[in-house]
């Protein structure tokens, strides 16, 4: 389930010009062109997508938006799209979807979904896309892409009455109700939310909750999309996010703008708080929340004690790899019966994996590691970060989406969305983020760590750049 995401250029002449390559797990965009002044079009291209009419009644989408680099000031920034989905085009079996979450009156990206119910590759579909607001100049254009998976609207349960610090009914073991996104009370009444430590906070009715639909990205943030977005930055900016190292199975090397990746479809180590921040403020997606993440996992069913992301409480350590490096790297480990494959443990593979590497064509959930919905690696590879509910400043948060942009001097390089919890926190220090957990286990820790409803970090403050700690973004 994986090929080059290959964003290119080919040059214009008159105003406009395209370049450049990038890398995402199991997406291909090619053959970009200035169609007139406004509007691009390339074809896309991604395996194994589907839309289903049964459980878990959801689909897969691409994420799709557009950066420019003057070519004069060589200043790159986001180009907003029209937002109505009329102004777009693409084909069969792909339709345009707008969120809408960005306003009224224009919109960072589009989805590309499914039109109908159906599985399999889509293969060199054209897609069109309107841009707003470029004045006359030349420009470079580049187009990203993020495999999604839709997560429906609908309730669920958080904590499994077993897993270290889970959530949970007051002082019972049961599970917490998400019935909607209305204000949740903290205590330890049987209505309450509550959790021994760290213990949760009342929850406005803006925190986000999980209930609502979202788009959560399928993969976590790979090598290669991470470069990707180093090297599409100012040279100061780059100079605050750029990561080079060859350790624990990273494999990023050069110097900003020519960063290269080689291993691109790994999974992204090393991302401290504000890496990750600024990160899905640059790709208009925002971080996830404890809440969320669970949903994510789970899904609308019961919670099984000690559950992983694939809904059993077995678990097979991923100690041996095949085609190691490559796009197609996976795990030959043979997989014990009722058991999800993950990369735990700290055995034999001292580092992250290839983004998807359990999932190959015709595997179901449990022989995938997959979420409820399709989601990979909730459990194991990297840990993901999300904004707590045990925190006053992650409370506070109220889903503000990024807007394509990050800080500029005199403090470049950081997320700037206001409401964000610690955008600006030292990398260097180990106590400077507040309002965050992080879940679902890495590499590197113990089969428990992986457990969905584990909340041994619930309030994680270390601000560096630690090599089993990666994420992803929602929206």
């Amino acid at each position: 389930m994986n090929a080059k995401l290959i964003t290119y250029a080919l040059s214009a002449l008159l105003a406009f010009g395209m370049s450049n390559f990038s890398f995402s797990n199991n997406l291909i965009i090619s053959s970009v062109t200035l169609t007139n002044d406004s509007t691009l079009t390339f074809s896309v291209s991604w395996e194994n997508s589907w839309r289903t009419n049964n459980a878990p009644y959801n689909h897969d989408a691409v994420w799709l938006f557009v950066k420019k680099r003057d070519c004069a000031s060589l200043q790159w920034s986001h180009v907003n799209l029209n937002p109505t989905t009329a102004s777009h085009s693409t084909a069969s079996p792909l339709e345009i979807y707008i969120d809408g979450r960005d306003g009224s009156t224009s919109s960072k990206g589009v989805f590309v979904r499914r039109s109908a119910a159906g599985a399999g590759n889509v293969s060199g579909v054209t897609v069109s896309l309107r841009m707003q607001g470029v004045t006359n100049g030349q420009y470079d254009f580049k187009v990203f892409g993020i495999e999604m998976v839709q997560i429906p609207q609908g309730a669920f349960q958080v904590g499994d009455g077993a897993a270290a610090s889970t959530l949970k009914a007051g002082s019972t073991s049961n599970p917490f109700p998400i019935t909607s996104e209305d204000a949740i009370t903290a205590g330890t009444g049987a209505t309450n939310l509550y959790s021994t430590t760290p213990v949760p906070l009342n929850l406005p009715a803006n925190y986000p909750k999980g209930f609502k639909e979202i788009y959560c990205m399928k993969y976590e943030i790979s090598q290669g999309q991470y470069v990707d977005f180093v090297n599409t930055l100012l040279s100061d900016q780059g100079a605050a996010r750029q990561i080079v190292n060859g350790a624990n199975r990273m494999a990023i090397t050069g110097t900003w703008p020519v960063n290269v990746a080689g291993a691109p479809h790994r999974a992204m180590a090393l991302l401290s708080w504000t890496d990750l921040l600024a990160y899905l403020d640059w790709s208009a997606l925002r971080p996830m929340t404890e809440l969320e993440f669970e949903k994510i996992a789970r899904g609308p069913v019961a919670p099984v004690a000690g559950e992983y992301a694939w809904g059993t409480d077995l678990i097979t350590d991923a100690n041996t790899f095949v085609a190691d490096g490559t796009a197609t790297e996976n795990s030959s480990t043979v997989i014990t019966a009722g058991s999800g494959l993950a990369n735990f443990n700290n055995n034999l593979i001292l580092g992250p994996a290839r983004c998807g590497f359990a999932a190959k064509p015709g595997t179901n959930r449990l022989q995938a590691a997959a979420g409820y919905y399709g989601v990979m690696e909730l459990s194991g590879n990297v840990w993901e970060q999300a904004v707590s509910v045990s925190h006053a400043t992650g409370v506070a948060f109220e889903g503000a989406l990024g807007d394509g942009e990050i800080s500029l001097s005199p403090n470049p390089g950081f997320a700037d969305v206001p409401g964000w919890p610690s955008p600006t926190a030292s990398i260097g220090a180990t106590n400077s983020v507040v309002g965050r957990a992080i879940k679902g286990g890495a590499w590197v820790e113990a089969a428990t760590a992986l457990q969905i409803s584990n909340r041994s970090n619930g309030a994680y403050i270390d601000g560096r750049r630690i090599s089993s700690i990666g994420g992803r973004g929602v929206r």
